[in-house]
């Protein structure tokens, strides 16, 4: 039977390729699915590590994601939506672990702010943010997978924050 340190390795490389595939979806409701089950992989990656805060963050932020989808079709949802980022300081109290607690906080918060976001530069831009918030708590949990996650993931979707501003530019300029 493989260690709780193999299974966690394992769920954390599978988050990886998720983490590397959401952001290549150009479609706003298929990069928000692509980060429900980035999450869910991650919540099993940390939660085998004993990073509770962090695990218990990505339970939070796939529900988030998810609630995020409707936005668009459905504008009084913006309310519910909203309300869960009340639910980031009470993880981060509830599941303390340090330094590590605040860099995951933090970065649910602007996963929470960028999804709300209907305008893809914007969201884009705020989530490359929160990878690099991520980069800081995989470092001092020891996150080999987060590390290479967030590596990728922040060269990935810089990349499509530059294509997706270019695209919305050039929009711009053919309607003036």
């Amino acid at each position: 039977m493989p260690s709780s340190q193999h299974l966690a390795t394992a769920f954390g490389f599978a988050g990886v390729l998720a983490n590397i595939c959401w952001p290549l979806m150009r479609e706003r409701r298929h990069l928000l699915a692509g980060q429900v089950l980035a999450c869910t992989l991650m919540l099993t990656h940390f939660a085998l590590l004993g990073a509770y805060t962090g695990a218990t963050i990505m339970g939070v932020a796939g529900i988030q994601a998810a609630m995020a989808i409707p936005l668009e079709r459905k504008p009084r949802f913006k309310y519910l939506y909203l309300a869960s980022l009340a639910l980031t300081p009470v993880v981060c109290i509830a599941t303390w672990q340090g330094a590590q607690s605040v860099f995951s906080s933090l970065a649910l918060a602007i996963v929470c702010v960028a999804n709300f976001q209907l305008n893809q530069v914007r969201q884009r831009a705020l989530l490359v943010t929160a990878i690099v918030v991520w980069f800081a708590h995989n470092l001092m949990v020891a996150s080999i997978p987060g590390i290479v996650s967030n590596v990728l993931a922040f060269v990935v979707s810089t990349r499509m924050l530059v294509i997706t501003a270019r695209a919305a530019r050039n929009s711009r300029l053919e309607v003036a």
